[in-house]
């Protein structure tokens, strides 16, 4: 009887130990691993998915920066991946999990990555050029321009009017006074005057010549 006892005792702790047992196994089954990092200016993350059910299909999906799908497939007994992208902005991956055997092992993941490039620092200098502009200032020159007008002064020429008187000789009648005679001759008069009227003559031709070459 205590033989029974003690087996019974014994078969009551080996059921709840197998009971806490195969009550843990299903807790660690289906075990995701997500890692996402920024290294030497490239982000990356992994994907590891293992322990899932191998007679049920499961589903996985990967999106970047909630525009770019890097993955969208169906797997089995487990899952492994990597994507990579440039580091020079912050980035964002989400992982969904669908697992075929039961919907408590399926979740949806968000790992935000800060940038890891360090910007460049760009110098920019700036030249100031001082431009000195000198202004002559000139003063006005006056030309006088000084024109020389020649009046031509239309002269009449002058006219020189001589005017010869002819000494007229008239003789003397006889009276018959019976005057005495003196012995004067009347040709001397005579030739005075032929020699005045030759002179006036003359001169009057070289009055007339000056004024024609005035």
């Amino acid at each position: 009887m205590q033989f029974a006892r003690v087996g019974a005792l014994v078969g009551a702790a080996v059921a709840a130990v197998a009971a806490t047992v195969f009550a843990a196994v299903p807790a660690s089954a289906h075990t995701p691993k997500l890692e996402a990092s920024c290294k030497d200016g490239t982000t990356t993350l992994s994907v590891k998915l293992t322990a899932y059910s191998q007679n049920k299909t499961n589903h996985i999906k990967v999106t970047l920066d909630d525009a770019q799908e890097l993955e969208n497939k169906d797997f089995k007994a487990g899952f492994e991946g990597k994507y990579s992208a440039s580091g020079d902005v912050k980035r964002v991956f989400v992982v969904e999990v669908t697992a075929g055997d039961n919907a408590q092992y399926s979740f949806k993941e968000t790992k935000t990555v800060e940038a890891c490039v360090v910007p460049t620092t760009t110098t920019t200098t700036t030249t100031t050029t001082t431009v000195e502009t000198t202004t002559e200032e000139t003063e006005p020159t006056t030309t006088t321009t000084t024109v020389e007008v020649t009046t031509s002064e239309s002269s009449a020429p002058a006219t020189s009017t001589t005017t010869t008187t002819t000494a007229a000789v008239v003789p003397v009648a006889d009276t018959g006074d019976g005057l005495a005679n003196t012995g004067a001759s009347i040709a001397i008069p005579l030739v005075i005057g032929v020699i005045l009227l030759g002179g006036g003559a003359a001169l009057l031709i070289v009055l007339r010549r000056r004024a024609a070459n005035n």
